[in-house]
């Protein structure tokens, strides 16, 4: 049997192997970089002249922003949450990259539809012509560069919903907090505690359930579905992925549009609708994730890496912290154990992804390595 020191010495390795791209973190820290350097140009004397209503738009959007990352890592992605690093790159990249992007081509496209149409119609369908095409593709592209930066980011549709939904909610904060700051100089700056508030009872009250983020998850599955390793034929998986950025464009669009915005509560009917495509893309990202994990823990049993109430137990946040519980003493054992899950979590997750069952095999012998582990750790406190 492997002694408990010799296999103690690998259980670091136990850790998902996160091989990163640094080519693709280079644009993404140029774009962060970017994004912000375009925020200060356009908004920082703003917030030195405002300086407490800006910290009061923080604040709000502050709550906000931790509301949204509970649900969107809580609810958003079956089995296990994003990991973090994953997560903050996505909302950075929102909050700052797409946000860079969409302020100067915004400018630009603006002007253009300004002068092919004229003002009249640029002034009442502008904002629906314009914010769908740049503001999409500039948050999809914050999918496409997590995508590029790892390969064990965004490895199936579920993948690509939740960092989508992160990438919009990030943008969504940020847009949110610039509309604030507009409103104090439209209203001349008089009483801008007041006028910050006004604009976040608005915007989070009235749209934010199926704003950016919404959009934005849509377009982000179909990136998922375009890297899962499924068997399936380029073009399927590109016109997949190129069908969900049209609807999220589409969703933009309906949602900026003069059409059902008065009286003002059928705004409500296109937040809705946003978010009822959302949810239909959801819920069919995650069947097939479920499916798809179902199937390997069922090979996995049968090859010997996972007993059947382990199978049970990882398919669950709550179950995996039951088990936890249940079958192991605090202290040593507790330990080797959670460190079986997770390996065994991980093993999982690549057979969902499309990992082929041979090819798995490394991973199933360190999994009987820290059994082998913990059988001696027991056998020492027994004995």
């Amino acid at each position: 049997m492997t002694s408990e020191s010799a296999v103690s010495a690998r259980l670091a390795s136990a850790e998902p192997d996160h091989r990163y791209h640094w080519s693709a973190l280079l644009v993404i820290l140029i774009g962060l970089a970017a994004g912000a350097w375009s925020l200060g140009r356009n908004f920082a004397a703003t917030v030195w002249v405002f300086a407490g209503a800006a910290a009061l738009n923080v604040v709000f959007l502050s709550i906000s922003l931790v509301v949204g990352l509970w649900l969107a890592r809580r609810l958003m992605r079956p089995v296990a949450a994003p990991p973090w690093s994953g997560t903050w790159i996505a909302v950075l990249w929102g909050g700052l990259g797409a946000i860079g992007i969409s302020l100067a081509a915004n400018t630009a496209l603006t002007s253009f539809v300004t002068k092919a149409l004229g003002f009249d119609i640029a002034s009442e369908w502008g904002s629906a012509l314009v914010a769908p095409i740049n503001e999409e593709t500039a948050k999809l592209l914050g999918v496409i560069l997590l995508a590029a930066v790892s390969t064990r980011l965004v490895r199936s549709p579920s993948d690509g919903f939740v960092y989508g939904a992160l990438v919009g909610l990030g943008f969504q904060v940020v847009e949110n907090l610039t509309y604030g700051l507009n409103s104090i100089l439209g209203a001349g700056g008089v009483d801008p505690a007041a006028m910050s508030t006004l604009v976040f009872g608005l915007r989070t009250g009235t749209g934010f359930w199926g704003s950016h983020w919404a959009m934005s998850a849509v377009a982000g599955a179909g990136i998922g579905y375009l890297v899962a390793n499924r068997g399936r034929s380029r073009s399927r998986r590109a016109t997949v992925a190129v069908s969900c950025w049209l609807l999220a464009m589409a969703m933009h669009w309906q949602f900026n549009s003069p059409l059902l915005s008065d009286p003002q509560y059928l705004f409500y009917v296109k937040s809705t609708l946003n978010l009822v495509i959302a949810l239909v893309v959801f819920l069919v990202a995650r069947r097939a994730f479920r499916t798809h994990w179902k199937y390997g823990a069922a090979d996995e049993v049968d090859r010997g890496a996972l007993f059947p109430q382990e199978a049970t137990a990882l398919s669950r946040r709550r179950a995996r912290a039951r088990y936890l519980r249940r079958y192991s003493r605090p202290g040593r054992q507790r330990y080797l154990l959670h460190l079986l899950l997770r390996r065994q979590l991980r093993l999982l997750e690549d057979r969902a992804a499309g990992c082929p069952g041979d090819a798995a095999e490394p991973q199933r012998a360190d999994i009987a390595d820290i059994r082998a582990t913990m059988a001696v750790s027991e056998s020492h406190e027994s004995g």
